[in-house]
């Protein structure tokens, strides 16, 4: 049984100028959200570590470094894994990333085949197979970025800004096989009007989408 002290009772005391806690502001339904460079942490909302950015509620490591393992620290890539190549005049000078994976005419970017899964590559990079074999893919450029508009988006592989959530992803050809990851497909969500883009496979059966 509770008591009343002083003839009144126990309540939440509310301020209508200040209805979020700290590192939190307010958004549309009166709902609080992370301010800039912070996410959902425990006890509210906490800042992202050192070479990280906070991309879609969650702080990834920024470009030019990497997370060695989940709950370490963002360190830098090795200078040679991702730096760019010409097949025709230009090939990958380090022994450690020496296949010149190319993404336009001749040109492309270092790094190493005969993978199995991601584990065996580096950074955020992940195992794909290809014609010739597997290869450790680079990052998707401009993924998850925030954005308004597609040419918020330009210039990087994910050139959609995805109207709903307001990020870049990448645009697909409905029913494509071959530019979306091998852990991805090619999920239409036009039904939703939020369009065609690679997303996890399990995301695409849950969600609804074609």
């Amino acid at each position: 049984m509770s008591v009343a002290l002083g003839g009144i009772a126990p309540g939440c005391v509310y301020d209508v100028d200040d209805r979020c806690g700290e590192n939190q502001t307010l958004i549309e339904n009166d709902r609080c959200a992370c301010i800039a460079g912070y996410v959902p942490g425990v006890g509210g909302c906490v800042p992202c570590g050192e070479n990280e950015e906070e991309r879609s509620g969650a702080c990834v490591c920024v470009d030019g470094y990497t997370r060695p393992g989940e709950a370490a620290a963002c360190e830098p890539l090795p200078a040679s894994l991702g730096a760019e190549c010409d097949t025709a005049d230009k090939p990958c000078s380090d022994s450690d990333y020496p296949e010149c994976h190319v993404t336009d005419a001749n040109v492309g970017y270092c790094t190493t085949t005969g993978c199995q899964t991601s584990v065996d590559c580096e950074g955020e990079y992940t195992c794909q197979a290809s014609a010739d074999g597997s290869f450790c893919r680079r990052p998707r450029t401009g993924l998850l970025d925030k954005c308004k508009t597609d040419a918020d988006c330009a210039g990087g592989e994910a050139s959609f800004c995805q109207p709903n959530e307001k990020v870049c992803l990448v645009p697909c050809s409905a029913g494509s096989t071959n530019e979306c990851l091998d852990s991805e497909v090619c999920c239409d969500f036009s039904i939703f009007a939020a369009g065609i883009f690679c997303t996890p496979t399990a995301e695409c059966l849950t969600q609804g989408g074609g």
